[in-house]
């Protein structure tokens, strides 16, 4: 969960990142705080838990409940704040957390936020729409939309194929309302970290070109791309070499990528629905 506001004495905008912490591998913060600052943002994480090496997520009711009031309080102090919240619930089906934390994201986070980012289970979940197809998935963001925020940007779904992943955007701001598909090559195996980056340098780019949520997400989804595909290279040359591959070698190489996140080239086109 990120907010950026406006840092007027600095001339640069300040991010209070609320997400999980590891000391070695980059999810949470650690996958989230080096691209906002490449992108020049000031970065100030709250690591809600720590771990060595694993991901983690808001599990406390408590916990969420005081997110909330630290939106609402910033929000008063700055009317230009932009909430952007990852709702990471679960996934294919499975809850990550407790039951209990549905109701408070549904009547008092996303309410609050500016940018949702739900994944299509959790897009489900928090509408009580079974998504099957695009004309349902368009369903789901519009109550989300009628729930408070106002960009959904539905970040992986089931609707592509074995090659392809469908992403979908809806924005209410802006010039002009607009709702996208973004059709998104997906890469062998499992890699960590990419829905904080993801909702990283979507608030990042959605700030720099808040009119244009097309080239916003464009430049979101090209970035992952040129950071998956440089990590599954270097996954590819270690197996070509000889050597053992685990889960520590499929950390995203974000260092290596510094110059796709700053500018990174357009790879992926998305298209109005």
């Amino acid at each position: 969960m990120d907010h950026v506001d406006n840092d007027v004495l600095g001339g640069c905008c300040r991010v209070l990142s609320i997400q999980s912490h590891v000391v070695s591998g980059y999810v949470g913060n650690k996958s989230a705080t080096f691209p906002l600052q490449v992108l020049g943002f000031d970065v100030d994480p709250v690591n809600s838990v720590q771990f060595s090496n694993h991901r983690g997520y808001i599990g406390s009711k408590s916990f969420l409940m005081a997110v909330k009031d630290v939106i609402l309080d910033l929000k008063k102090t700055n009317s230009k704040l932009t909430y952007v919240c990852d709702p990471v619930m679960g996934d294919h089906g499975k809850l990550y957390v407790p039951e209990e934390l549905l109701s408070v994201y549904k009547e008092h986070i996303i309410p609050n936020a500016d940018i949702v980012t739900p994944n299509q289970f959790e897009a489900e979940i928090l509408t009580g729409v079974k998504i099957t197809d695009i004309d349902s998935a368009k369903v789901a963001i519009e109550k989300l939309h009628n729930m408070g925020a106002k960009t959904v940007v539905i970040s992986s779904s089931d609707l592509g194929s074995d090659e392809i992943l469908i992403g979908l955007a809806s924005t209410t701001t802006g010039k002009r309302p607009m709702s996208l598909r973004i059709d998104i090559p997906k890469f062998p195996g499992e890699f960590r970290g990419t829905g904080d980056l993801f909702t990283a340098t979507l608030l990042a780019w959605t700030w720099r070109h808040p009119d244009d949520l097309k080239l916003a997400v464009e430049k979101v989804v090209s970035t992952m791309q040129h950071v998956i595909r440089r990590t599954l290279s270097y996954v590819e040359h270690l197996s070509q070499a000889g050597k053992p591959v685990s889960m520590q070698h499929r950390e995203l190489r974000l260092i290596q990528s510094i110059r796709d996140i700053e500018n990174p080239l357009l790879c992926i086109t998305a298209v109005d629905l």
